[in-house]
């Protein structure tokens, strides 16, 4: 990595406030598109003319939690507990998240018993033969 590169990414992990392995990695393919990449982040996470930072920070805690970023969770989360949000605010968002989270059931559930009725059909070889058990 290249000093320049490696300065880029030193700068994103001070602004952040963590560091992620990913990040080395896309530096090395792309730099261009990594700092592009965090001048987005920036601005949407700094932008005051909207929603206020400790909504934007449970907002964004809730996404890290609903997609298993953990340290991205863990640091909206001290973000957030630093502008004012309560633990209970915390908890109902993740509850919220949890039960947006059913969608994806209600679809895969149909699938899931399309391909067991199938599979019953056919019989665990896929010969045709018919499946037992349940």
């Amino acid at each position: 990595m290249d000093e320049k590169t490696r300065t880029l990414v030193e700068q994103i992990e001070k602004e952040r406030g963590f560091g992620m392995p990913w990040r080395r990695i896309l530096a090395e393919y792309d730099p261009e598109f990594l700092e592009i990449f965090h001048k987005g982040m920036m601005h949407v996470a700094s932008n005051e003319s909207g929603l206020p930072r400790k909504t934007r920070e449970i907002i964004q805690l809730t996404l890290s939690a609903f997609t298993s970023h953990e340290p991205g969770f863990r640091v909206h989360l001290r973000n957030a507990l630093k502008e004012g949000a309560t633990p209970t605010e915390i908890m109902q968002a993740l509850e919220l998240a949890v039960m947006s989270g059913i969608h994806a059931m209600s679809i895969m559930l149909p699938a899931m018993e399309d391909e067991i009725q199938k599979f019953r059909q056919q019989g665990p070889s896929g010969d045709g033969a018919k499946d037992a058990g349940k």
